[in-house]
């Protein structure tokens, strides 16, 4: 069987979570970043967002139970084409991150709690 594979390492930024006919639904964007030494001896750094789509019953309630904005996490699973048609009727094509039931799901670090958060 081929298949399409990624590995994501990197921060959690936002959280969705709906309800499907199946169950329910996970939406993450997570920032990766890389660093680089430019040519006057600077450090530069650019942020890329991904958003991740994951739908296994279990993994959805480790995010529900075990992950909050500023997780850092490992995420492996599908990469899938895709395409939607916008309002103006174009078709856009998109690249798809999916964690299905073969895929998997670590939290490497928690973020900080929301409570915690609003203290500081």
């Amino acid at each position: 069987m081929d298949r399409a594979q990624f590995e994501i390492v990197g921060n959690v930024g936002k959280i969705e979570i709906k309800e499907i006919k199946n169950g329910k639904l996970a939406i993450l964007s997570v920032a990766t970043s890389e660093r680089w030494k430019r040519d006057d001896g600077e450090w530069a750094e650019k942020t890329y967002w991904h958003r991740v789509a994951v739908f296994p019953a279990a993994k959805v309630a480790r995010i529900e139970t075990q992950v909050q904005k500023g997780s850092r996490i490992r995420l492996v699973g599908q990469i899938r084409p895709g395409s939607y048609e916008d309002n103006a009727g174009r078709t856009k094509y998109v690249v798809e991150f999916v964690v299905g039931p073969f895929g998997d799901l670590e939290v490497l670090a928690r973020g900080k709690a929301k409570e915690a958060a609003l203290e500081s």
